[in-house]
């Protein structure tokens, strides 16, 4: 039950190579730069959008692993305050990378929730000043019960 980045998803478990081999998780984890299997080992804990700040700022968690896991809330959650929560946290521990600009642009494009879409555009307009002006211009222009 441990797996790379790529095959976290119960759907894609045909990783190639045994995590579980120390030489084989330094070779994959030195390509990818990117330490996920500590984020998935969170998941295993009754969290919280309150326990990853607090992971956060005690520096036992890093911002790409508050990403993840963030990330996963907002697309695995029927609670709407949860998924709000968790969206409103990227902007309060500055989590400021392209996999949050595209997480908040689907919750903008796509999410049935109005208070969900609401968060998604105040945050996005508040963290990606520059990059967001593109997408909330496009709402403006098309979508008006995306900022109702």
């Amino acid at each position: 039950m441990i797996f790379c980045s790529k095959h976290r998803i119960p759907e894609n478990h045909d990783c190639p190579f045994d995590l579980r081999k120390s030489s084989e998780i330094e070779v994959s984890l030195n390509k990818l730069d990117v330490l996920y299997q500590d984020a998935l080992d969170f998941m295993n804990k009754d969290l919280t959008v309150a326990k990853i700040y607090d992971y956060v700022t005690t520096k036992q968690m890093n911002n790409l692993e508050a990403t993840e896991l963030l990330i996963y809330f907002i697309e695995n959650s029927d609670d709407i305050d949860t998924r709000r929560i968790s969206i409103q946290a990227f902007k309060v521990l500055e989590l400021k990378n392209d996999f949050v600009f595209n997480t908040l642009e689907s919750c903008i494009l796509s999410d049935d929730n109005p208070i969900v879409r609401k968060t998604a555009i105040d945050v996005i307009k508040n963290i990606f000043p520059k990059k967001s002006k593109t997408i909330l211009k496009w709402i403006r222009k098309n979508d008006n019960k995306s900022t109702s």
